[in-house]
Formats: C-alpha cells, sequence, structure tokens
C-alpha cells in the first residue's frame, strides 16, 4: 500500500467506498430477512409481538447493538427493500453512501405510499453531489412540499414523541438532552442564553458555554441563581440514587473512584460530598479475592431491601444481552423461579428490565446462572449469550442512597 501513486491510492479509496455501500445493502437485505423469517407465521397477535420483539433482540445480540439501534436498523431496512427500492439499488452500485440511504429513508417514511416514489427518485438525481447534511436539509424541503397532509396535524403526531433522555460521557460527565417543538427549544436556549449573558462580566471566569450549563442546572434544581464568581457542587435534592464508594474513598485515605448508579464511575472528591448529605448508608461485604458476597442469608420470596441494593448495585444494568436500562428501574429476577425451588439469595436474583423480564418468560429465552453471578441466555434461535456483573469494590466498601443530580 505505501508503494501506491496517489492516483492509484485515491482510485483504491473509491473502491473501498462502493464496496462499503455495496456490504450496507447487503446487510439491510438479510436484516429484512431475518425480521421476515422470525415474524413470519407466528400466529395470534400476542406471538406476533413476541416474535417482533425476539426478532429486535436476537439481531441486538448477534451485532452487538442496544436493542434501539437493533430497532432502528430493523425499521430502516424494511423501509429501504419495501419502500424505497431505488435507494438500495444506488445503495448497491455504490452510488451513494449508507447514510444517505438512512437520510432518504428517514425524511420519507413520513410520506404517504404513493408521495415516496417521486420524493425518492428527485433527491436520488442530485444525491451523489450532496453531503448528508446538504441532502438532509434538501429532502426535509421536499417533503413538506410532498406531504398531503397538513403540517399542524403532523406536528400534532410528533409532539406524541417528545422526551428527554441522558447520554454518559467520559470524566464523570454526561449528555442531556431533549426532543421537543423547536419553538420551546428555542425559547429555552434563548431564556438561559440571555441569564448566562448577564452573569458575564470582567470578574467571571466561566466561558459562556459554562455559564449556560450551570444556568440551565440552577433554574431545574431550584437554587439560587449562580454568582459571577464560583463552582457548582452537588446540591440537596429530593431524587436519590445509589452511589457504591469503597471505604477507603469514603475516609478519604483513597482516591478510588466511586460508582454512581445508572452512570459508573465518579471522582472520589464528589462521592464524599454527595455522602455528606446521605439520609442513609448500608455497609456490603465483599470477599477482598474474587469481590464476592460473604454473607446475605436471605431465603424468602419476597427479596429483602439491603439484597435488593446489593444486587442492583452489582448489575448496574438490566442483566439480558445488550440491554443498558438501569437496574434501578428493573425487576428482581429468580433465575430458578421460586416455584422451582429457586432460593431467594443473590446467586439466583438478576436485575431485568419488564419488557426483558417477559421475555424470559413468555417470549422462549432462557437463562442459567453460573459461578459468579454469570448468566447464560439461550435465544429462540438456538444461539447462546453470556452477561457478566460487574464486580463489587475489592473490599469492604459503602452502598449510600443519597441525593444526586
Amino acid at each position: 500500500m505505501r508503494s501506491f501513486p496517489p492516483e492509484k491510492a485515491v482510485e483504491t479509496l473509491a473502491a473501498a467506498a462502493r464496496l462499503e455501500n455495496w456490504l450496507a445493502a447487503f446487510k439491510a437485505r438479510v436484516v429484512h430477512r431475518v425480521e421476515e423469517s422470525l415474524v413470519a407465521g407466528s400466529g395470534t397477535v400476542r406471538r406476533q409481538r413476541f416474535a417482533a420483539m425476539n426478532a429486535v433482540s436476537e439481531t441486538a445480540c448477534v451485532l452487538r447493538i442496544p436493542e434501539g439501534v437493533a430497532g432502528y436498523l430493523i425499521n430502516e431496512s424494511a423501509a429501504l427493500v419495501e419502500d424505497f427500492p431505488h435507494t438500495l439499488s444506488a445503495l448497491e452500485k455504490g452510488r451513494i453512501h449508507y447514510q444517505h440511504a438512512r437520510t432518504i429513508v428517514r425524511e420519507g417514511s413520513g410520506l404517504p405510499v404513493g408521495s415516496r416514489s417521486g420524493f425518492e427518485d428527485q433527491l436520488l438525481v442530485v444525491e451523489p453531489d450532496l453531503t448528508r447534511v446538504q441532502l438532509a436539509i434538501r429532502a426535509r424541503r421536499l417533503r413538506e412540499c410532498a406531504h398531503p397532509e397538513a403540517q399542524a396535524d403532523r406536528r400534532r403526531k410528533a409532539e406524541l414523541d417528545r422526551r428527554l433522555y441522558v447520554e454518559p460521557a467520559g470524566d464523570g460527565m454526561a449528555y442531556l438532552g431533549a426532543f421537543l417543538p423547536a419553538e420551546s427549544a428555542l425559547a429555552l436556549f434563548n431564556r438561559v442564553s440571555t441569564v448566562a449573558l448577564s452573569l458575564q462580566g470582567t470578574e467571571e471566569s466561566r466561558t459562556l458555554g459554562q455559564l449556560r450549563v450551570d444556568v440551565l442546572t440552577d433554574l431545574i434544581l431550584g437554587s439560587e441563581m449562580p454568582e459571577r464568581k464560583g463552582h457548582t457542587h452537588p446540591r440537596r435534592i429530593k431524587a436519590q440514587v445509589l452511589v457504591t464508594i469503597p471505604v477507603l474513598s469514603l475516609l478519604g485515605h483513597s482516591d478510588a473512584p466511586a460508582d454512581l448508579e445508572g452512570y459508573g464511575p465518579v471522582p472520589a472528591t464528589v462521592a464524599r460530598q454527595l455522602a455528606a448529605h446521605a439520609p442513609s448508608m448500608m455497609r456490603v461485604l465483599t470477599d477482598p479475592v474474587d469481590g464476592g458476597v460473604l454473607s446475605v442469608g436471605r431465603r424468602r420470596y419476597r427479596v429483602p431491601k439491603d439484597l435488593q441494593i446489593y444486587v442492583r448495585a452489582c448489575d448496574k444494568t438490566c442483566r439480558f444481552p445488550g440491554c443498558n436500562r438501569s437496574a434501578s428501574r428493573a425487576e428482581l429476577d429468580h433465575t430458578v423461579s421460586w416455584e422451582d425451588g429457586g432460593p431467594t439469595s443473590h446467586d439466583n436474583l438478576a436485575a431485568l428490565c419488564r419488557k426483558h423480564h417477559r421475555m424470559k418468560h413468555e417470549a422462549g429465552w432462557s437463562v442459567r446462572q453460573r459461578r459468579g453471578r454469570v448468566l447464560e441466555w439461550s435465544s429462540p434461535a438456538g444461539r447462546s449469550y453470556t452477561t457478566e456483573p460487574e464486580r463489587p469494590p475489592s473490599s469492604r466498601g459503602e452502598v449510600l442512597d443519597v441525593p444526586t443530580f
């Protein structure tokens, strides 16, 4: 490769891109076929619903992607194969990239079936010369002109999907986002910006971006508005989560990070600030070598509160393959059911979100729990998947039921 002349290297790059595009089209056909094969002939509406859920879960497990991403992939693949065949053909020929195809599908899927073909063909005429962003702008404009339904009616339907979401980031940070009406989004941003701009001055060291974040945090949490100087710190609020802190970090003898439920590691300094306002504390003893629990001693169906906290603190998320739903909102499932002799113990319990709890009992999935609370799942398609819990602290730790933000 190093000996390639420049023109040959460029030609090779173009050929690789065409191959990548063909492979994306081939993958769309295969994903659509997987979904069809699992759902076809399922029988009753209830069986079809579980078959569709299995198709998403199986696709997510095979590709090692979140189920939400797998669901989007299945829907996009079906749209390409069934509703936008010209786009799929252009992708197979390497004329367009998969991101361009996704843009056409995303913007065109809301159109009635009779309007999609013209919408698709008009974009494909000019698409190869446009970037994805340029194509998206043109597609939205064309969609507005081609859609027979009034924009106000479509807006009312879109508002039903409004939501708030959080995405973990590195270094103890996270992204907070929202899908909401455009005018509300701009109004919120403008209000925050106005307050942030009023705080700027010669003595203010924070950037405008930092001020916007601090203002938004203070407005939502209901505390006093930020001063021109200073930094934000954890505040007392009503929402509660779990923070697992190694005992030496809690005492200030170590800087080992703590674990914030639903997020991950946070600095020991932040954990100590949160611990200062903790309304309660539960000590969990763990083996110093393998992190295994030494004593819980519960043998009844209803899971005791301290055992609930322990299992959720160790599992962090739903234990179904690829699921990232927080264990704090999950149900505790007996791997071997209580009726079949399964004990209410740490090594027979696992956090499962409501959806995957139902799928275990009603959709053909089975699971066995091995040593160290390793779960071995078997899917209706006959494939096996393994999930392991995150290890608790390797020495005695404190689990705090604390306010956070």
